[in-house]
């Protein structure tokens, strides 16, 4: 074989070998397994104080749990004007806050202070006298004076520490004042709060509620959107359970949620002494034999079913012969006594503890027929079927 020749065969060897061996990347970093980060931070300004609260998972990157001792750093620092998120990118201003920034609490998500699993929060206390007086909220943004970066980072014994998040902005504002007296009042499905206009605020209202005696202070307001008005009604409490309400003044236009301290407190209790409402459309009707009481269903959400009442034409009080469940519209009475008439009530009570009991319907009467003596055609599809 001729020199070319030998030069082709080994060409031809050494691409068999590397197709064999696969194609090679460039060198890859080894993979960093680190503390999950924490989700994105939710911040609002109540009085003078910062609150801050995040979904943490206690994971690290891998799924595998944090190591014990792990805890969670809130970091904060002075916004310069010139160090802004939307002004420098996100690497540099996580670079800048990493070299800058102090930590001003270190917690333990299981803790009170830390908040529950899955979850921390944080109250950075007395941030708004550091704004100055005569320095208007709207000001704040183009003076630079009353706006901080924050940002929460996990760091496990050791030193491993979770990446960063863009640190989040804050521009404080000087707080508005709280409302004035909160009356209320437990009704029926509904407990109605009333309250006196903040002194010459230029706001809105947020009203809250907490289960006492040991319910987590809220972190959102019942009402979904801020109230323009002195009055709330709240429809989603439930009844022999204490509760404390009380409402904020919220500033309108301005870029981090700002409400005042908490007006005055109003606790109650509210008891569920109200009854349903009496049964309408009772009809009756001998079915074979017996007789059956018909009724149309009630519409109150807390209704637990119906009891039903039967007087012999002779007796001056009628007595509780059934009781069935809210979704039953009907009663067969089983011990009705042929030649016998009788008059049948029916009313509706409530889960409540104690029972209510609403008012009886109005009564209707029906006799079975004498022994021997032949029924008239009563039956569901004769003359005498109650009309549903």
């Amino acid at each position: 074989m001729t020199g070319r020749g030998l030069r082709l065969v080994s060409l031809v060897a050494l691409g068999v070998a590397l197709a064999g061996c696969g194609k090679k990347g460039p060198p890859q970093p080894p993979v960093r397994i680190l503390p999950a980060t924490p989700g994105p931070i939710a911040v609002r300004q109540v009085g003078e104080d910062i609150l801050l609260s995040a979904t943490l998972r206690a994971t690290r990157t891998d799924g595998t749990p944090l190591a014990a001792g792990a805890e969670v750093r809130v970091m904060r620092m002075p916004a310069a004007q010139s160090l802004r998120p939307g002004l420098v990118s996100e690497r540099y201003l996580i670079q800048q806050f990493l070299r800058e920034a102090g930590t001003i609490a270190t917690l333990d998500p299981k803790t009170p202070e830390g908040g529950a699993a899955g979850r921390v929060a944080y109250r950075d206390r007395g941030i708004a006298p550091e704004v100055p007086a005569a320095v208007p909220a709207s000001a704040s943004a183009a003076t630079g004076t009353a706006a901080f970066l924050y940002a929460m980072q996990v760091v496990e014994p050791g030193g491993k520490s979770s990446t960063l998040r863009a640190p989040i902005l804050v521009e404080v504002a000087a707080p508005p004042s709280p409302p004035g007296a909160l009356e209320g009042e437990a009704a029926e499905g509904q407990v109605r709060l009333t309250w006196q206009a903040a002194p010459g605020a230029a706001g809105t209202y947020n009203v809250y509620r907490r289960e006492l005696p040991h319910g987590p202070d809220p972190e959102a307001p019942l009402n979904p959107t801020s109230l323009t008005v002195t009055e709330y009604v709240d429809r989603t409490f439930h009844y022999d359970t204490e509760y404390e309400y009380f409402v904020r003044t919220a500033l309108t236009a301005h870029a981090t949620s700002c409400e005042s301290p908490a007006g005055p407190v109003f606790t109650v209790k509210p008891h569920d002494h109200f009854a349903p409402s009496a049964p309408t459309g009772i009809a009756v009707a001998v079915e074979g034999d017996q007789i059956r009481v018909y009724w149309f269903p009630n519409a109150e959400p807390d209704l637990a079913g119906y009891r039903i009442y039967r007087r012999a034409e002779d007796e001056a009080e009628a007595r509780l012969v059934g009781e069935v469940g809210a979704t039953e519209s009907s009663f067969a009475d089983p011990g009705a006594a042929p030649g016998v008439r009788y008059h049948y009530a029916v009313s509706a009570i409530d889960g409540a503890t104690p029972i209510n009991e609403g008012p009886r319907s109005e009564d209707r009467s029906e006799r079975l027929p004498p022994p021997g003596k032949p029924a008239a055609d009563r039956s569901p599809g004769g003359a005498g079927r109650a009309r549903r």
